[in-house]
């Protein structure tokens, strides 16, 4: 008997509604969501999201779950083209900051390796954030040119990201088979939002 895959307005419906009060504040404090960003700005972009990008990397990887290793594998890649761009903008130096942000996280990594649902919300929150890049670049990529703004560009899309994120969707729809995943899923979906918020400065939501 075939089964149909999912449909990707169920399968996100209850983490976009955990998390759309936190998105929607997010983005009203991106730097680069103005049409003004420079790369300045981009910059203190990347700055913000390395050390959160590194936790969530981990949290992945500690998961068991190999459709979540192999993210946690391509955000290293991520991470890797975050940096060289810091490079080419001579802003590479915060070490100690992301340290300093690491040691104070959030226990992700500890509360994916116990429900996996958990890490699959967490995912969420990252795979998304790739759609969002994609369309940053999109906008500013022409006018901030000629730096390559290497992390907003794709990374292991053969497909493009919008194919990518339909394969997400899919898995992420597998794994979330009972309302206890729904729910674990939904809290690391949450988790991703409130760990990554006070990098842009925003507290207490």
């Amino acid at each position: 008997m075939t089964t149909n895959p999912p449909d990707i307005a169920d399968v996100l419906r209850p983490l976009r509604t955990a998390t759309q009060a936190l998105h929607e504040a997010l983005d009203s404090r991106l730097p680069m969501a103005r049409d003004d960003a420079s790369l300045a700005d981009y910059a203190v972009h990347l700055h913000a999201l390395r050390p959160w990008l590194q936790v969530v990397r981990d949290a992945l990887a500690a998961s068991g779950v190999p459709g979540l290793e192999r993210i946690a594998r391509r955000t290293d890649r991520r991470l890797a083209a975050l940096a060289l761009d810091l490079d080419d903008l001579g802003a590479s130096n915060t070490g100690e900051q992301d340290s300093a942000f690491q040691s104070t996280a959030p226990g992700l990594a500890e509360e994916a390796a116990r429900d996996p649902a958990f890490a699959w919300g967490l995912a969420y929150v990252l795979e998304g954030s790739q759609l969002g890049g994609m369309a940053m670049h999109k906008r500013l990529g022409p006018r901030l040119a000629p730096h390559p703004m290497r992390y907003f560009q794709p990374v292991d899309a053969p497909g493009g990201v919008a194919a990518q994120w339909r394969e997400f969707v899919a898995q992420l729809g597998a794994a979330l088979v009972d309302p206890l995943a729904v729910d674990a899923a939904r809290r690391g979906a949450v988790a991703g939002f409130r760990s990554l918020m006070p990098r842009f400065g925003l507290q207490g939501l």
